[in-house]
């Protein structure tokens, strides 16, 4: 819900934010974790809005379905 309209469905880019196939840093859960919480580089911070679970969900979700397929 959070992530599609600026990441697109697929993670291939969308609204204005990039590709997620693209980023390096995306294939590292902690990176990713990291992202999601804080935000940075025109991504707003998760934390406060999404739990640490869902954060975690999202980070593991990124890193195996998204980035290394």
């Amino acid at each position: 819900d959070n992530c599609a309209g600026c990441h697109g469905a697929l993670g291939t880019g969308g609204n204005g934010g990039p590709g997620l196939t693209t980023i390096p840093s995306a294939k590292d859960k902690a990176a990713v974790v990291k992202q999601v919480t804080n935000g940075g580089g025109g991504m707003p911070a998760f934390k406060g809005q999404l739990t640490e679970q869902q954060i975690q969900d999202v980070a593991a979700y990124v890193t195996s379905e998204i980035t290394n397929k």
